[in-house]
C-alpha cells in the first residue's frame, strides 16, 4: 500500500534545499529540514523543520489455533510505564522483508512461532507521524502460532506474554489499556481489508450523525 501523494500538487510546491543531521542514534536521527515554497515568490526564505529520520517498523497479531490473539505487555520508557502491544520491531537490512521481520521479532519477544499450515498477511503499511517522522510502520497478521521456545530478549526489553480472547480485546479499549496509536493502526487495517467488518464500521460512521 504505497503513498501516492508525493506527487501530488501540494507537495510538489515544496523544494528541499538543504538538510543536516544535528543527532545521530542507532535507531534515529534528528535531520534539520529546510524547504522554500517554489511557487510563491514573496516566501522565498527556507522555512526549518525537524525531522526524525529512522527505519521502518512492524508489528504482527499472532493468532493461535485456538483464536487467541497474542500480546506482549512491556516496559516504556517514554510513557515510564507499560504498555499493551503487538509484538513488533524495527525492520532490519538483514530482513528478507517485512514479513522475515515481523517472524522473527514475534519469536523474540513471546518464544511463539507459525505452525506448519500457518499463514501470514502484510495488511498495509503508514506513516507513524509525518509531521516529524520520514519511515513507515507495517502491519501484519499471522497464525496460527504456538509457543515453542523461550523468549530471546535484549538486555533492556522487559516483555510478558499474554494470550486473550479476541472478544476481550475491546475491554481492553474501553479501559484504555490497548492505547498504542500504532496496534489501533494495525487493528484498522485489519477491518478495513475484512468486508464484513469494513462494512460495520462504514454505516457505524454514516449512523453517527443521524443519532440523537
Amino acid at each position: 500500500m504505497a503513498n501516492d501523494l508525493k506527487d501530488d500538487p501540494i507537495a510538489t510546491r515544496w523544494n528541499l534545499v538543504g538538510e543536516k543531521v544535528f543527532l545521530d542514534f542507532p535507531y534515529l536521527q534528528i535531520v534539520e529540514r529546510n524547504c522554500r515554497r517554489a511557487t510563491d515568490p514573496a516566501d522565498q526564505e527556507p522555512h526549518r523543520f525537524y525531522v526524525l529520520r529512522a527505519k521502518d517498523w512492524c508489528n504482527v497479531i499472532p493468532v493461535t489455533e485456538e483464536g487467541k490473539l497474542v500480546l506482549v505487555k512491556e516496559f516504556r520508557a517514554g510513557i515510564l510505564g507499560a504498555s499493551y502491544e503487538f509484538p513488533g520491531g524495527v525492520v532490519e537490512s538483514t530482513d528478507a522483508d517485512v514479513t522475515a521481520t515481523a517472524l522473527r521479532e514475534m519469536t523474540e519477544e513471546t518464544g511463539y512461532e507459525l505452525l506448519p499450515h500457518a499463514r501470514s498477511k502484510v495488511l498495509g503499511s503508514s506513516f507513524p507521524n509525518p509531521a516529524l517522522q520520514d519511515n513507515r510502520v507495517h502491519s501484519l497478521i499471522v497464525g496460527p502460532v504456538k509457543k515453542s521456545r523461550a523468549q530471546n530478549l535484549d538486555p533492556m526489553e522487559d516483555i510478558e506474554v499474554v494470550e486473550i480472547a479476541a472478544e476481550d480485546l475491546p475491554k481492553l479499549y474501553r479501559e484504555g489499556k490497548f492505547d498504542h496509536a500504532l496496534m489501533l493502526t494495525t487493528l484498522f487495517h485489519f477491518l478495513m481489508q475484512e468486508t464484513p467488518a469494513a462494512k460495520d464500521l462504514l454505516d457505524g460512521l454514516h449512523a453517527f450523525a443521524r443519532r440523537e
